[in-house]
């Protein structure tokens, strides 16, 4: 008689599985973080034979102490790893695609704007090694939409200075893939790499070696976090920012999927529904404040300066005739 299988016995096969399938480290740091984590500490010791979808209700529990999004994203690997389970041939009592994804708050779209590029741009003093390669950097996720992590695996010879383009390896999906500079972008990498004077193969260097994310990430916290802007300055909001100005710009969402390399389209279009968002708060003070402008305001009232009632009504009568 075949020993019964439990929930953990699946882990190590379904992370090496995730390995194997060439995800991302960051995608398998992640799933290893809710799987040690949510499902260890709610559902690990269960039979698989005797899970219900009713079980789930255990993670999200577990998953709320890790984090605002921690039962949503427990919930997600949690039906990955019950998919995975019934592709390996294990018999599985519920169908993972049963289990709902609780929803959570909608995230802010943080991205910056023309005066706080401006900010952090000026902060930055590229007189030093750091400054400079920083300001080349930000540059460079900015115009092209890269991820840190594509960003500092960028070698110089992967660039077609020419053509204002490179081919790199996407983060994620592990497709070769081509990104766009413009000049202004790669003008800044230009003045960094003639600054450094070196033989480093990389675009982005630290020391003797390659730029870690982490070394980046440490210099952006310590001298980009006082300039007053009360929003998250890391790495990837400069390509959330890239994403937003396209919109902005008017590109469609066909070219925003494609300039951003999502997999996606349901991830461009939370991008559109943020600016719609902002947009429709433009178009409620343009139209009210319009339309409703015959309206005394509360100071005109306490300031005795109301027009006279011949005023108003002759306001009303052309709006009426036009």
């Amino acid at each position: 008689m075949n020993k019964p299988l439990h929930v953990k016995d699946l882990f190590a096969d379904y992370l090496q599985y995730l390995t194997q399938k060439g995800m991302s480290p960051t995608t398998i740091r992640e799933h290893r973080r809710f799987i040690v984590g949510a499902i260890a500490h709610s559902i690990a010791d269960m039979k698989i034979s005797s899970l219900r979808v009713i079980d789930a209700a255990r993670v999200i529990e577990a998953g709320s102490r890790q984090g605002e999004y921690g039962a949503q994203r427990a919930v997600v690997v949690f039906r990955m790893l019950m998919k995975y389970a019934k592709n390996a041939g294990i018999i599985v009592p519920i169908d993972w695609r049963d289990v709902e994804i609780p929803n959570v708050p909608q995230k802010i779209n943080e991205y910056l704007d023309k005066e706080e590029l401006e900010k952090i741009r000026n902060s930055l003093d590229i007189t030093k090694p750091a400054g400079l390669r920083t300001r080349a950097l930000l540059e460079v996720l900015l115009d092209t939409g890269m991820r840190i992590t594509e960003a500092i695996s960028l070698n110089k010879a992967d660039i077609d200075w020419e053509k204002r383009e490179a081919i790199i390896t996407n983060a994620k999906t592990k497709d070769r893939e081509k990104i766009y500079f413009t000049d202004r972008s790669l003008e800044w990498v230009k003045k960094y790499i003639d600054f450094r004077n070196d033989n480093l193969p990389c675009v982005f260097a630290s020391g003797r070696g390659r730029l870690l994310s982490v070394t980046s990430r440490n210099y952006i916290r310590t001298h980009l976090q006082h300039l007053g802007i009360k929003k998250h300055i890391k790495h990837h909001i400069f390509r959330k920012t890239f994403a937003t100005v396209l919109i902005q710009g008017g590109a469609d969402i066909t070219a925003v999927g494609d300039l951003c390399r999502h997999k996606s389209p349901r991830t461009t279009l939370r991008y559109y529904a943020a600016v719609n968002k902002e947009r429709s708060k433009d178009l409620h003070q343009q139209i009210m404040n319009r339309e409703l402008n015959g309206r005394v305001t509360p100071e005109e009232f306490l300031a005795g300066t109301e027009p006279p009632r011949q005023d108003r009504d002759a306001v009303r009568v052309r709006r009426r005739v036009m």
